[in-house]
């Protein structure tokens, strides 16, 4: 080989030498760069969050792979790992929040960052606000309730926390305790001024939300909307025994109290009573003082009802038609009777009547009525002989197979044997 074509070869493999030690000197010198200072060479603006008073510990020293990966990932902001499954790698003493019986939707649904700043925040605890500012961005309703007459003063002040838990909790709402329990630790009912205000009766067993608003309400004691009458007139005698040794005994048991006032209850002529107005059950579909519900209901009427009618319930989960629920948010008492009736089922009117003001009958629609007889019982045809109002499984609430199978039930397969066609 000539001279010249060594000396060649020999230079080609000095430089690729030199290549190799520069590639490898400068890795080196990368990989001696704190992955926090590099990525804050970016990302300015994360300093800024970690500079002030409380910044998250990984932030602070510099450990962004703790929480993200520098190239590529499945999930947003190059997070290691869904949200709440990275937090709990470390916060994993709210682990056990899961479990309780009332969660709070962010920590439910896993949207830490809903309440909690990431890399710096200037509240406690790393609460992207403080107060009512942080939890009325979401609570609505509650922000309207602010320019109430009377505002509870936890509340009103943004004390939150004084009354819920802020992640989860074994009680309604995440109350820290069970209600009762919560409002007599602010609350004396021994202190005089609770005494007065009560008319001397024992209050110490009620649940005080029966009667009262905890966040605020138009009355000054914070009473529920809508009161009874002898309540907001402060005549507790009319119903208890205010005299006696026991003040809270009412002066009659049951039903025979409230018809002492409500004497139209059941109508008189009515054939069929629902079954808590014959036992004189009234407290369970009514409050007795107060409620945030017309009638002194204890929930909307749908679910009301469905707390002792779950088989009704069931049906219209797993009906493919079922009745259509969108007229008063579909309340039972558009077509039932809530005390007594004189129709089956507690009807406002016949099988034929109660569906008229919704449904209008075609003019060649099925004939009905007491002349047309169905052969399998010999009552009346109407409406739900063929429908049940509930839910089926076809369509329109229909009882059978609507291309032949329902018909035949009571028309002969010739169309011609029973004088139905």
């Amino acid at each position: 080989m000539p001279a010249s074509s060594r000396l060649a070869q020999v230079a080609r493999a000095i430089a690729t030498l030199l290549v190799l030690a520069a590639g490898a000197a400068a890795q080196s010198k990368v990989h001696d760069i704190d992955p926090g200072v590099l990525c804050i060479s970016c990302h300015a603006e994360i300093q800024q969050q970690i500079d002030l008073d409380v910044p998250h510990a990984p932030a602070a020293f510099g450990e962004c792979l703790a929480c993200h990966v520098p190239h590529a990932s499945r999930f947003g902001k190059l997070l290691r790992k869904r949200e709440r499954a990275l937090c709990l790698e470390c916060h994993d003493d709210q682990v056990a929040a899961f479990a309780e019986a009332s969660v709070h939707t962010p920590v439910r649904e896993g949207d830490c960052a809903a309440c909690h700043e990431v890399h710096g925040s200037s509240h406690e605890t790393l609460l992207v606000s403080e107060g009512n500012d942080l939890c009325l961005s979401c609570h609505e309703e509650q922000r309207a309730q602010m320019d109430a007459t009377t505002v509870h003063f936890p509340f009103g002040g943004g004390e939150c926390a004084q009354c819920h838990a802020s992640h989860a909790s074994p009680n309604p709402s995440q109350l820290l305790e069970a209600p009762r329990a919560l409002c007599l630790g602010c609350h004396d009912p021994a202190e005089p001024a609770v005494a007065e205000a009560h008319h001397g009766i024992p209050v110490e067993r009620s649940d005080c939300m029966s009667c009262h608003e905890p966040h605020a309400s138009s009355d000054t004691a914070l009473l529920l909307p809508e009161t009874h009458a002898p309540f907001a007139m402060g005549l507790c005698d009319a119903c208890h025994q205010v005299d006696g040794p026991n003040p809270r005994l009412l002066t009659a048991t049951g039903g025979r109290l409230c018809t002492e006032c409500h004497d139209d209850v059941p109508r008189s002529g009515d054939t069929l009573v629902h079954a808590p107005v014959a036992q004189g059950q009234c407290t369970v579909c009514h409050a007795p003082h107060a409620s945030r519900l017309p009638r002194l209901l204890t929930d909307a009427r749908r679910p009301l009802c469905l707390q002792c009618h779950d088989d009704i319930g069931r049906q219209f989960a797993e009906s493919r038609s079922s009745h259509p629920t969108s007229v008063e948010d579909g309340a039972c008492t558009i077509c039932h009777q809530p005390h007594s009736s004189k129709e089956r089922a507690l009807l406002t009117a016949g099988e034929i009547r109660t569906c008229l003001p919704c449904h209008e009958l075609q003019r060649h629609g099925h004939p009905l009525g007491a002349d047309r007889l169905d052969p399998r019982t010999g009552q009346a045809i109407t409406c739900v002989t063929c429908h049940d109002p509930h839910g089926t499984e076809f369509p329109y609430q229909l009882r059978g197979d609507q291309s032949r199978g329902l018909c035949l039930e009571c028309h002969a397969a010739s169309g011609t044997g029973d004088g139905l066609h």
